[in-house]
């Protein structure tokens, strides 16, 4: 399997908090995952200001492909936002006028968008195990 990136959204909380948080969560998301994973190798991969993040963002649009993982920021697996982790089959429909874009693109740009600015957001990186390495 490829790496699989989870975004995790914090809000309200002081910057050493919001870290310690994503960790907790992104422990507790590889806790309940159906599959092993080099846990050697989950790495914080980038953090940021949400209203940085969402400043570079447009309005989404179908993109180029079929993968159902896929952003304009990129493929993300797992999306922490609003005290619920999500993944494109758990996320909310995508608006009546969507532009062509997916749920899970429309989950993206309105969770970076519905809270405060200075809300901190992390990726993480996961590398799950092929299945003979798991063993």
């Amino acid at each position: 399997m490829e790496r699989q990136t989870a975004l995790v959204i914090t809000a309200g909380l002081p910057l050493e908090s919001a870290i310690r948080q994503s960790m907790r969560l992104v422990d507790g998301l590889l806790e309940g995952l159906p599959y092993a994973h080099d846990s050697s190798r989950t790495e914080l991969y980038a953090a940021g200001m949400a209203g940085t993040l969402r400043a570079k963002l447009a309005l989404p649009r179908r993109l180029p492909g079929a993968d159902p993982f896929g952003t304009s920021s990129g493929p993300l697996r797992f999306i922490w936002s609003g005290g619920t982790w999500f993944t494109p089959g758990s996320c909310p429909p995508a608006p009546r006028d969507d532009n062509g874009a997916t749920a899970w693109q429309w989950l993206h740009f309105n969770a970076l968008h519905r809270i405060p600015p200075d809300s901190a957001c992390f990726l993480w990186d996961i590398y799950p195990l092929e299945p003979a390495d798991a063993a």
